[in-house]
């Protein structure tokens, strides 16, 4: 256990996923205390802040002490406050798609993609529903020498067809509580480095989801294109199964007032669909972030 300041800080596995008790978030926090809690995500990738009452403007207010706020794209705010969305499933849509439900790094399809997520807990099933992280820097490290060496120089393209584009609008049609608009323009594409350094902490880590990621592009490997060749495919689908093992994943089990916190640029995450029947509403909100830089 590491004090800093008031904060205790709790590792919660020996990979990634941290506890901080003694913070009571707002928009108006000591700057040292900012710098403490900045510091014990960026290292630990994951951090759970318990027993936190936020409105969307109080959390909206404490996100912008991180940095700027990351627009979202596809999926409609709040209406009292523009930068909030409410991730939220009622108890009568058992069969909806489940926000969240598949592996991805928030909207990773954008430019600058979104440094950190916010997540606050506002209604949550007693049991069902957790979400798990993976540690894209634990993943880099274990990769063998070779498969490192090769992946170096790989570029991947990133777009969000498979999640907004028209065809998916029935599936998030199931969500009342949501407005999700779908769009042609998900079909745009942007590439960034497969392995990236991360900006503050100078770690070396994979820069990679299977939702978003839909190509690769490198010397013997494919072109880039989602009808890329076969060991374009299987190279997707290894990379997907090896940065997803439980060997480097924490799962946390929500509780009413949980704030957790998580660095879009190491991790990518999934939201469990084990709850039917049962409400879950949550709200959340994005940090800005730069370009994945090789």
């Amino acid at each position: 256990m590491v004090k800093q300041m008031s904060i205790e800080i709790s590792p919660l596995t020996g990979i990634l996923g941290a506890r901080a008790d003694g913070v009571t978030l707002s928009s108006s926090m000591d700057p040292d205390l900012v710098a403490a809690v900045r510091l014990a995500l960026v290292e630990n990738e994951v951090l759970v802040i318990p027993g936190q009452d936020l409105s969307p403007a109080e959390q909206a207010g404490f996100s912008h002490l991180l940095g700027a706020y990351s627009p979202v794209p596809f999926v409609q705010p709040v209406p009292e406050h523009q930068e909030v969305i409410k991730v939220v499933k009622e108890a009568s849509e058992p069969d909806a798609f489940n926000f969240g439900g598949v592996w991805h790094s928030d909207f990773s399809f954008l430019e600058a993609p979104p440094a950190f997520t916010v997540l606050h807990a506002l209604d949550v099933p007693s049991v069902g529903g957790d979400t798990v992280w993976s540690s894209m820097t634990a993943a880099h490290d274990a990769l063998p020498d070779d498969v490192r060496d090769a992946l170096d120089d790989v570029v991947a393209v990133h777009t969000a067809s498979a999640s907004y584009s028209p065809a998916q609008q029935e599936l998030h049609a199931g969500l009342s509580g949501m407005n999700i608009r779908t769009s042609e323009s998900a079909h745009e594409t942007r590439r960034h480095p497969l392995l990236v350094t991360h900006p503050e902490s100078g770690k070396r880590s994979l820069f990679f989801n299977g939702t978003y990621v839909r190509g690769l592009h490198g010397k013997g490997i494919g072109d880039g294109t989602e009808s890329g060749g076969r060991e374009e495919r299987r190279l997707l689908r290894w990379l997907h199964d090896f940065t997803t093992h439980v060997r480097f994943t924490f799962r946390h089990r929500w509780s009413n007032g949980d704030v957790v916190l998580w660095d879009n640029r190491t991790t990518q995450h999934v939201a469990l669909n084990d709850y039917g029947g049962l409400r879950r509403e949550l709200n959340r909100t994005t940090v800005a972030g730069s370009a994945p830089v090789a």
